[in-house]
């Protein structure tokens, strides 16, 4: 018989439901900071390095972005599974392989799959600043530190917030995936708790508001950053 809210609260999925979706932002956070990293360098590299590391990025933004993200998480889930299981026992950590390990897995494939689109949205941000600027900083007697930390970097995050938005919602989605490889993020904690009152409507429901509620946070996040950090550059676009 299907249980109701009250006893599915009251039996502790609610709480559950909340760990997952803690589990949810630390892996979307972790992810999306290596993926910002990832795309800033590989947006620098693409702009104006040397041929070959052009070519390394712009094959790696294919790749990335052509396989569809569950079989990337299941190549680097495979893929390392065995050394890890190896390293555990070595290390004699059994929780190496049941926590450790699927949160690893999922930041990686978080970091690497978002980190193929913020190639592209920081390399746009990149062509987006007047480089009459940078060269006016220069004939000024500005060092490239000075023009990186008070021109460049400024106007790069605001023009590549957009970009970055879309970028979080997918990866924040994405996570969901990950529990196909053990880890109890939000998804997962859905579907362990609908096996266990049979009353999946009920437990996907709450997931889903959850996922929404972080969702409209991360949008609030993200329109407050665009106004703040954008103080004074509308007035200097028009």
């Amino acid at each position: 018989m299907n249980a109701s809210l009250t006893e599915i609260l009251s039996a502790g999925w609610g709480t559950m439901l909340l760990r997952g979706a803690g589990m949810t932002v630390f892996i979307s956070v972790c992810g999306i900071m290596l993926g910002l990293a990832i795309g800033i360098s590989g947006a620098a590299l693409k702009s104006g390095g040397h041929w070959l590391a052009r070519s390394l990025i712009s094959l790696y933004t294919l790749l990335v972005r052509s396989i569809p993200e569950l079989l990337i998480i299941y190549l680097l889930f495979f893929g390392t599974v065995q050394s890890a299981a190896d390293l555990a026992d070595w290390l004699e950590w059994d929780d190496l392989m049941s926590k450790v390990f699927p949160i690893l897995v999922g930041i990686l494939a978080i970091g690497l799959i978002s980190g193929s689109y913020s190639v592209e949205v920081f390399r746009g941000a990149f062509k987006a600043i007047d480089s009459g600027q940078i060269e006016a900083a220069r004939a000024i007697g500005m060092s490239r530190p000075q023009v990186l930390r008070r021109i460049t970097l400024p106007q790069l995050f605001w023009y590549a917030l957009p970009g970055a938005n879309n970028v979080w919602q997918n990866a924040l989605k994405d996570t969901a995936l990950i529990s196909l490889v053990g880890l109890v993020e939000l998804m997962r904690a859905a579907v362990l708790g609908s096996a266990a009152t049979r009353a999946p409507l009920t437990l996907y429901l709450l997931a889903g508001i959850l996922y929404f509620l972080i969702g409209v946070c991360s949008q609030a996040i993200f329109v407050w950053a665009e106004r703040h950090f954008g103080r004074g550059m509308q007035g200097a676009r028009r």
